[in-house]
């Protein structure tokens, strides 16, 4: 009987020439260093978007204070400056606007600061009341109610970071 099927032939196995493992191990030193590299690239892509977003939503608490204090200085009734402050009103409600439309094309529909309807409802209000200027036939004190009751709502979105919800 041949026991040469049955015995064990230990043999070392060359996987390539000297030359060739070195190239391998260069390859893998720079695929290492590349992973490195985009890591920190990327993360510095997060901490830029980041520290974005937190300027943008300082500034747009910033503008809904300043909105809420021209609308305090509108009285209930039609006075000389009533339009102007009124402007100034919807000045700062255009700039929170603008720098939420900022937010979303730097991060995509993710990066929205302010829901879609409260820009549109503070639109809506200030027409009523620029409406209400312009007739000088009634009280603007219920508009004046509303605009400020949907800016200090828009405000406390902000304070407690449910506005995109």
């Amino acid at each position: 009987m041949n026991s040469y099927k049955y015995t064990k032939h230990t043999s070392v196995s060359n996987y390539g020439t000297p030359v060739q493992k070195r190239v391998a191990w260069v390859l893998g030193v720079l695929m290492a260093a590349a992973i490195v590299v985009l890591g920190l690239l990327y993360a510095g892509a997060a901490r830029y978007q980041f520290v974005a977003e937190q300027q943008l939503q300082k500034r747009i608490n910033s503008a809904s204070i300043d909105a809420i204090e021209h609308v305090n200085r509108l009285t209930g009734g039609v006075q000389s400056n009533s339009a102007s402050r009124l402007a100034q009103v919807r000045q700062q409600v255009y700039y929170m606007d603008q720098l939420n439309d900022l937010s979303i094309a730097i991060k995509g529909e993710g990066g929205r600061l302010l829901p879609d309807s409260a820009i549109a409802l503070l639109y809506e209000d200030i027409d009523t009341y620029e409406r209400l200027l312009q007739t000088a036939t009634s009280s603007t004190l219920d508009a004046r109610t509303t605009l400020l009751t949907h800016l200090t709502a828009l405000q406390e979105l902000l304070r407690t970071g449910r506005a995109t919800q």
